[in-house]
């Protein structure tokens, strides 16, 4: 059986990049359009509703904060995911609380986004009406939404703050969360003599992902970023 054609609607004014990514991803059989600026993005997204959302940051006309808002507003169940080369950790907050999904480094090569993009079509094709839902592993799904922890069909609902930590890391997935980030996201401007407690929430959300031998939380550059080993350990 075919998989479904996903359809991406890849907000980005570099024309060049844009295309290379689109024939890339058209291979592998997702539907590509390509708004060039964030005006046109906005306008796209109201004539075709998309499935997915790849959005640059900073473009021309509407940024990447506004595109998402005014999504949101309007469609709770497409993926955002935000495509970018920037890491501010103030601004990637503000997308996370607006409504996006995920976050991917322009610094990846495109066959890294392809794959990354197949995980989000399987996330589509699992849960198809529900943004913020993490497949972590064969085992293991996190609703950000709700904080619930999903391992083997046991559910559990995470305190807000390991649930905030949680949800940075599902966003972060394919790179480190940074130690910035993570501060900022967690407790905003109020972050003086916060970093130890870092170790805390990391400590947390290894417990609650014991019961999944394939995944493991690592600290790496005083940030901290979830590995998905791929095998059970006995």
């Amino acid at each position: 059986m075919n998989e479904p054609k996903i359809r991406i609607l890849y907000a980005e004014d570099d024309a060049f990049g844009a295309e290379i990514t689109k024939k890339i991803l058209e291979k592998e059989n997702f539907e590509v359009k390509i708004a060039p600026d964030g005006n046109q993005a906005w306008l796209a997204y109201k004539e075709e509703k998309p499935d997915i959302l790849l959005l640059d940051l900073d473009m021309p006309g509407k940024n990447g904060l506004e595109i998402t808002r005014l999504v949101r507003e309007q469609d709770r169940h497409i993926q955002i995911i935000v495509y970018t080369s920037h890491e501010e950790p103030e601004k990637e907050i503000a997308l996370l609380d607006a409504g996006a999904d995920e976050f991917i480094s322009k610094e990846k090569s495109p066959q890294v986004l392809l794959a990354y993009l197949k995980r989000i079509r399987e996330k589509i094709i699992a849960y198809p009406d529900t943004p913020q839902v993490y497949l972590l592993s064969e085992h293991t799904v996190y609703n950000g939404i709700s904080r619930i922890l999903t391992i083997d069909g046991q559910s559990t609902q995470l305190k807000q703050t390991d649930a905030r930590f949680l949800q940075l890391l599902c966003a972060k997935r394919e790179e480190v969360a940074d130690k910035d980030f993570l501060l900022h996201g967690i407790w905003g401007k109020a972050t003086v003599n916060k970093s130890t407690e870092l170790k805390k929430y990391a400590s947390h959300i290894r417990t609650y992902l014991k019961a999944d031998p394939t995944l493991a939380v690592k600290c790496r550059n005083s940030g901290y970023i979830i590995l998905y080993t791929g095998t059970d350990k006995q």
